[in-house]
């Protein structure tokens, strides 16, 4: 569904960008991306997603180019979920999520519909964020805020999501839940989801399969139970770990190690 082909992008004056990626995501998939801070996640996502252009290589969605995309048909597509959200309006709560539903209209003018209506509250519904539907953005925390913009986002019903850190700001609890509505997605509605975890136990328990990148290249690629093993993680993150199974299923638990004595 989603095809990324020997992807190169360099920001100016910077060296890491992302080098020669290459990356297929398959219809209904969830596919994680790990790799430490500055490795080139996000920018990878931003160009999955349109929002970065990349110097070389090609972006495919459904064998088409992203080129070849309106903005608008690219969005009825595609949802993003930025790790940093930006936001200099006082609208309320509802208000956002319903802009979720713009590319869904016509026209600026277009009559909003019953349709549009059960999207959005459902979206609500989904991620608990009707309870405080009537506050503006800053009045609420950042985790609501988060919250919010997921809302906004399920809003749009587009076939593929992406999500960069989507547990920001998010306590265990709403973590869980929210990460567990995106696997029944996925399940139900063959939602394709591409996801940056930097919580390793999370990629384990939810991808499908997961890509480690490091400074700027795709240096792996397997499904979790395969890439998340000691050594593999050692040389992503230079960082000794300890890899264990879960006691209830096939997944694997990542404990960290410290090196001082504790």
């Amino acid at each position: 569904m989603i095809s990324c082909k020997n992807a190169t992008f360099t920001y100016t004056g910077r060296d890491v960008g992302i080098k020669n990626i290459s990356l297929t995501v398959n219809k209904g998939e969830w596919i994680g991306i790990i790799g430490a801070n500055g490795s080139g996640k996000s920018t990878l996502l931003n160009i999955i997603s349109g929002i970065i252009i990349p110097d070389s290589g090609s972006i495919e969605l459904c064998g088409q180019s992203l080129s070849k995309f309106s903005k608008k048909e690219l969005a009825k597509n595609m949802s993003v979920l930025s790790q940093h959200q930006q936001f200099t309006y006082e609208y309320t709560v509802k208000e956002t999520i319903k802009l979720g539903r713009l590319v869904h209209q016509s026209s600026l003018f277009s009559r909003w519909s019953q349709e549009d209506e059960d999207a959005v509250q459902r979206a609500m519904e989904w991620t608990n964020t009707q309870l405080f539907e009537q506050n503006l953005l800053n009045e609420i925390s950042g985790g609501e805020r988060q919250r919010v913009f997921l809302a906004q986002c399920l809003a749009q019903e587009s076939p593929c999501i992406l999500l960069d850190e989507p547990s920001n700001h998010l306590d265990i609890s709403q973590t869980i839940q929210i990460l567990d509505l995106l696997k029944k997605l996925q399940n139900e509605h063959q939602k394709t989801i591409v996801t940056i975890f930097h919580d390793l136990n999370l990629a384990s328990l939810y991808c499908d399969r997961i890509v480690a990148i490091k400074d700027g290249e795709k240096i792996m690629e397997a499904k979790a139970d395969v890439l998340l093993n000691e050594d593999a993680l050692f040389s992503i993150f230079q960082t000794p770990f300890t890899v264990l199974n879960h006691p209830n299923t096939n997944h694997k638990i990542i404990a960290y190690k410290s090196n001082v004595v504790l």
